[in-house]
């Protein structure tokens, strides 16, 4: 009984992340969760009806840790500044991007999030379909990536990093290879430490560069 009244649901999303950091989201459910607090899985049912309830619960602790970007900053900035530190957030947190991916945006913390971002497209001169299309854009993009990098490192860990090595090495030396002139550039970034950084930095200058773009076709009109 003093189990269950000592029950909070930040105690619950802290086991929970222990859960997902042995087991991965697919494994994880009230009983689990249950079993890592030493409690029956109805008393849980007191702080979150479901398993739905619970990934909720977990996104809003994820969007709790993104910091707000300071209201001075240009919108060129506070998109890099939500992009980055919202990428930094959900790959803190054992499958982050898909907790993120299969919920729903409304919890407090994820909405000041978002409502940050559409007011800076918003007074940056962009229309009201406009920003929210960027806004989404924006939320797909870097959610997107996170889910492909922790495939890539899912991949890793199940194949081993030799057996990965050795393909790559065995794809860069066949002959019917040799004329590929993608090749060089594909062994160079898979030797880069820093390749995931490189790709998000890029996408995400892309993005902005094409909001830019439509920012200026806007006023010419």
């Amino acid at each position: 009984m003093n189990k269950k009244r000592n029950l909070t649901k930040e105690k619950i999303i802290l086991a929970s992340l222990e859960v997902l950091q042995k087991n991965g989201i697919q494994s994880l459910s009230m009983r689990k969760v249950a079993e890592a607090m030493n409690v029956q899985a109805p008393a849980l049912y007191w702080h979150f009806k479901n398993k739905q309830d619970l990934l909720q619960g977990l996104a809003s602790y994820i969007s709790a840790q993104i910091e707000l970007p300071d209201p001075a900053l240009s919108w060129q900035e506070k998109t890099r500044w939500l992009a980055i530190r919202s990428h930094h957030a959900m790959c803190a947190v054992p499958d982050g991007a898909e907790i993120m991916m299969k919920t729903i945006p409304i919890d407090i913390y994820r909405l000041k999030m978002i409502d940050c971002l559409f007011v800076a497209f918003l007074e940056a001169g962009f229309d009201d379909d406009q920003t929210l299309a960027l806004c989404n854009l924006i939320d797909n993009y870097v959610t997107g990536i996170a889910i492909d990098e922790a495939s890539q490192e899912r991949t890793l860990n199940e194949v081993g990093p030799e057996k990965i090595h050795d393909l790559f090495a065995s794809m860069f030396e066949r002959e019917d290879t040799q004329d590929l002139r993608v090749l060089p550039v594909m062994k160079k970034h898979a030797q880069s430490e820093s390749r995931f950084d490189l790709n998000f930095s890029f996408g995400l200058d892309v993005i902005i560069a094409g909001a830019e773009k439509l920012l200026d076709m806007n006023k010419e009109r």
